[in-house]
């Protein structure tokens, strides 16, 4: 007889004042973590679905379930968007691998007008823009547009309350810009001086010491428009970063700034793994993301 995993775990998951964890090093992943959420589209205008991904990194045990609420800023409370306790009640112990499609497509629609956006692996994340969002407001007001306020919870496999699962904040901004953000994208590291490509395999000596650079895509950085207090528009030009996170070993920096954005990475003299990796996020500043999993092999 196969296990059943019930659709929703307790409530108390989802209360984001409940979820905490002791910190290690920001740029060292050693637990479960959450380390981005990325929207496409980066900024939507009304009408636009948005559907969401996550970086999620769990050493110790599969992830299970991801939930996402989502709601407008003006619609937040205190510890985030609110999921009526009542529909957890009634859906917590559905099990949606004995759904039929059109079961699911109608609970996904209580779900949605519930607050919960997406319940993956079964549901992947979404939400629908109203189109008269940005009714009424003047030409500055659209500019800088509303914002989406975006949380998941990472639930592992086996978790037994608050303390195991993990909590991420994302706010996505929604407008009529005239130059309206997209997600960049990293084409390439260069390792040592050798341009890697995706799903490439590194192999490094123990102790030994590396240089890496991600390398952004043409295009990836945009030239925009902004509307300043007084009116007055200005041209602009996006300033990435990027942010390192390493299982094991040394970083000389865990951010740099393009297009300073080379790193050095010490592998561990004694690692406790040979197969680890090392994940780069790059964040423009308008709120577009994206992220490079590099695996490893660590030789001894």
């Amino acid at each position: 007889m196969r296990s059943r995993t019930p659709f929703l775990l307790p409530g108390a998951l989802l209360s984001a004042g409940c979820l905490t964890s002791e910190l290690s090093e920001s740029w060292v992943v050693d637990r479960l973590r959450v380390l981005a959420v990325r929207p496409e589209p980066a900024e939507p205008a009304p009408g636009d679905t948005v559907t969401f991904e996550a970086l999620v990194v769990s050493p110790d045990a599969p992830v299970e379930l991801l939930l996402w609420l989502g709601c407008l800023a003006d619609e937040a409370g205190v510890l985030g968007c609110e999921l009526d306790p009542a529909v957890l009640e009634q859906i917590a112990e559905l099990d949606p691998e004995d759904m039929s499609p059109e079961e699911l497509a109608a609970l996904y629609e209580k779900l949605s007008a519930a607050g919960l956006i997406g319940a993956e692996p079964w549901l992947p994340p979404s939400y629908t823009v109203p189109e008269d969002l940005l009714d009424g407001l003047d030409e500055a007001a659209r500019n800088e547009g509303l914002s989406l306020f975006v949380q998941v919870t990472a639930i592992p496999e086996g978790a037994q309350d608050e303390s195991d699962a993990e909590l991420a904040y994302k706010r996505v901004p929604i407008s009529g810009a005239v130059t309206p953000n997209h997600n960049p994208e990293i084409a390439s590291l260069t390792w040592d001086g050798v341009e890697i490509l995706p799903g490439v395999v590194v192999e490094v000596d123990a102790g030994q010491r590396y240089t890496v650079e991600p390398i952004l895509a043409e295009g990836a950085v945009e030239d925009y428009r902004y509307l300043d207090s007084e009116g007055r528009w200005e041209d602009r030009t996006e300033e990435p970063y990027f942010s390192i996170f390493v299982q094991e070993g040394s970083l000389d920096a865990s951010n740099t700034l393009y297009p300073w954005s080379d790193f050095t990475w010490t592998a561990p003299r004694r690692p406790e793994a040979t197969e680890q990796t090392i994940w780069i996020l790059v964040q423009d500043r308008r709120g577009g993301m994206a992220w490079w999993t590099q695996p490893i092999y660590v030789r001894e």
